[in-house]
């Protein structure tokens, strides 16, 4: 019987577990008191900062579910859809630091160390992925995740 955890012990894992808490402990830290004043200006940046904290959450967990999807699955299609989302909420965690910037949150010496995490992240990703056998797929309709090659059935 197949281990379903594996995945779990690998080091790609373990650094998107690293990266999950790091982008728990900034959204933690970041305010989520509206500021005083109630000017347009307040309500834009209260709202900014509660988005950019959502998204970064959001993107955080959804890199470590979309490495045990990847896992679970043989076919080329699946991984590649889950490989590209999980760079995909990499990329949009980063951004999103800006947004909490900009809604008035700054911790330079944080923020630094998720986006080193995320740097570190990458080479065990690229990796991974080239793990992936292209030689086993279901043909993608749409195009997108089909290995080099691939033939409509």
């Amino acid at each position: 019987m197949k281990d379903h955890d594996t995945y779990r012990k690998t080091p790609l894992f373990k650094k998107a577990e690293e990266i999950r808490k790091l982008a728990t402990a900034i959204v933690e830290s970041a305010p989520d008191e509206p500021k005083d004043g109630g000017t347009k200006r307040d309500e834009f940046n209260d709202h900014l900062l509660k988005e950019s904290k959502n998204d970064i959450m959001s993107n955080a967990y959804l890199i470590g579910a979309k490495i045990a999807g990847a896992y679970g699955s043989s076919l080329y299609d699946l991984q590649m859809e889950n490989a590209c989302l999980i760079r995909r909420a990499c990329r949009e965690m980063v951004v999103a630091l800006r947004g909490l910037e900009m809604g008035g949150y700054s911790e330079q010496s944080y923020f630094d160390l998720l986006r080193k995490a995320v740097e570190e992240f990458r080479p065990l990703f690229a990796e991974w992925v080239a793990t992936f056998k292209d030689s086993d797929y279901l043909y993608d309709e749409w195009e997108l995740f089909n290995p080099p090659g691939a033939i409509r059935d």
